[in-house]
């Protein structure tokens, strides 16, 4: 059951509009942060002059198709797993079992996580991608020059809400992950769906990790001091329509406690809120709402 608080939905600002996304695309069309430079010239062996040319091509082009503001402004560059309090502890875990439990980047969109720990020196073999969209995982493999047997990662495609539970467990993803991960980051992803799909999508990544205390569960999204439901306007089609549940460091230890009731399971769980620059961007969008805020959370298994 989701907790009981309900956020105000009755001023909420219009839906987006195609010339607003266009607008974000804009304004960070010529910035590329310097964590992306170093990556694009160390891994992808892309001359430093040649870096900026081949990421707005390669933008303009999956912005033509996809109207995200996310790609117009080229989050897709953005390597948050390395700024999250979590990451020392999921680095070490990987280390220290180099044959061991894999690392999932759920939501991976284009894989800049997976291409920055690859970088890290992380085995190619403990890391894993998964996202709805193969166009994104493709695009990936161009925007990082990896495409040709570089990057010895696995992607998964499929949806993490499936609801015939019948049908997910015999997809890919599902029986591709069983029981294989020692650690999961799910970046920008639980904020797209309610309450119930949450503790859905939790309880699958559950089944995911090896079956042991120490395993971690991470992730970082949109939150609210007021966690609770509210409009999707702008963020999805339709989003008048819909509610997604935002949580604050209460009620995401509240979430974990309940996910562990549903696979019997135990978890502690760490959790801050912060304003990023993702609220810099996003505050005047409609979606928006005097409470917003990001979350970082971490859940590990006892």
């Amino acid at each position: 059951m989701a907790p009981s608080a309900q956020p105000d939905e009755t001023s909420a600002p219009a839906t987006q509009s195609k010339v607003e996304a266009e607008k974000d695309f804009e304004e960070k069309r010529n910035i590329i942060n310097p964590a992306a430079q170093a990556i694009l010239e160390s891994y992808s062996n892309i001359k430093p002059d040649d870096v900026l040319q081949h990421v707005l091509t390669l933008r303009d082009e999956a912005f033509s198709v996809y109207h995200y503001s996310c790609i117009g402004q080229m989050r897709f560059l953005s390597f948050n797993l390395s700024q999250m309090p979590f990451y020392q502890r999921i680095l070490n875990l990987l280390k220290s079992s180099p044959s061991g439990g894999g690392f999932l980047d759920a939501g991976c969109c284009f894989g800049q996580e997976i291409r920055f720990l690859a970088n890290q020196g992380i085995p190619h073999s403990q890391l894993y991608g998964c996202d709805l969209e193969q166009v994104f995982i493709d695009l990936g493999y161009r925007l990082f020059l990896d495409g040709d047997g570089k990057l010895g990662a696995k992607f998964f495609v499929g949806d993490l809400t499936e609801p015939q539970e019948t049908v997910y467990e015999s997809g890919a993803l599902a029986q591709g992950l069983k029981n294989k991960l020692q650690a999961i980051f799910a970046s920008s992803l639980f904020h797209m769906w309610d309450y119930e799909d949450q503790v859905l999508v939790a309880r699958r990544m559950v089944a995911m990790c090896e079956d042991k205390p120490g395993v971690m569960i991470t992730g970082r999204q949109l939150g609210s001091h007021l966690g609770g439901r509210y409009p999707m306007i702008g963020m999805r089609k339709d989003g008048e329509k819909y509610r997604n549940y935002r949580h604050n460091e209460q009620t995401i230890r509240g979430f974990w406690h309940d996910v562990g009731e549903a696979t019997g399971t135990q978890w502690t769980v760490d959790a801050g809120t912060y304003w990023g620059d993702e609220m810099e961007q996003t505050k005047n969008a409609p979606w928006a709402e005097p409470q917003m805020c990001m979350i970082w959370w971490s859940a590990t298994r006892k």
